[in-house]
């Protein structure tokens, strides 16, 4: 169940068959014990439903409001992390050489490290790659801001390191952010709910009526699927805005020596 929720179209597929069988499952049920031939335990069935389809409407609604705010921050650190390195990218241009081109240079492959992390799910070895590569860049251009620092502290060099600090912290958010995902207790308990929904939806049916038994699974399916949608920042139809990064990145490459 994990994986599939990394996967929502896929997640959606497999959504909408298990609860078109737990439907037909509870039809057949019911049609065995002739259970919606008795009025009362028809009225019974029927609460049951009833019931089963309220709490799920709720846990759904508490899941997408979820989901929702993580990705809306995390479309808002990627803006304010291209603007933090963009702000260290002005100040670096203010340090005396060779730290000022020294820095540049570690800032344009901090960058590119960036877009791999954020092109890549959380599971994937290249957000690993990426991640690592990161820390390593920020060890390399903390060591230049030392040596500045030390060689001729001024009014700059303290602008810059502030600069440092805020991108620094920026990716740090991030990292926290992307590994921010709706708990996989959740999952199971939508899960689980929606199946004895769709059960009790099916045993409740008097005859087998196609619309009736497809539109069901089908709603499910597609707001559990929009919530993986929107968990999974790099999969699936809504994925996080990188123009952002990708414009820094162009931009940083523009400045670099022929």
């Amino acid at each position: 169940m994990t994986r599939l929720i990394d996967y929502p179209t896929l997640l959606f597929i497999f959504l909408l068959v298990s609860y078109a069988l737990a439907l037909e499952i509870g039809f057949r049920l019911a049609s065995r014990r002739n259970a919606n031939q008795d009025p009362t335990l028809h009225e019974q069935a029927v609460g049951v439903r009833d019931g089963v389809v309220v709490l799920l409407s709720l846990l759904l609604g508490f899941s997408l409001a979820l989901a929702l705010p993580r990705y809306d921050l995390r479309r808002e650190l990627i803006v304010d992390e291209a603007n933090a390195i963009g702000t260290v990218n002005l100040r670096a241009q203010l340090l005396p050489d060779p730290a000022r081109s020294k820095s540049i240079a570690l800032l344009r492959e901090y960058v590119d490290a960036r877009v791999q992390f954020s092109e890549h799910g959380a599971a994937s070895p290249q957000f690993a790659e990426a991640t690592a590569r990161s820390h390593l860049l920020q060890a390399e251009l903390w060591n230049q801001a030392q040596e500045v620092a030390t060689a001729g502290p001024t009014a700059i060099t303290s602008i810059y390191v502030s600069a440092l600090n805020d991108m620094f912290d920026l990716e740090a958010k991030r990292v926290a952010a992307r590994r921010n995902r709706v708990p996989n207790s959740i999952w199971i308990m939508l899960f689980l709910i929606s199946i004895l929904a769709c059960l009790s939806f099916g045993f409740t049916l008097r005859r087998r009526f196609l619309l009736s038994m497809i539109v069901t699974p089908l709603m499910i399916a597609i707001v559990m699927a929009l919530i993986a949608d929107l968990d999974t920042p790099t999969r699936g139809f809504i994925r996080v805005d990188l123009d952002s990064l990708y414009q820094l990145q162009s931009d940083l490459r523009s400045q670099a020596p022929k």
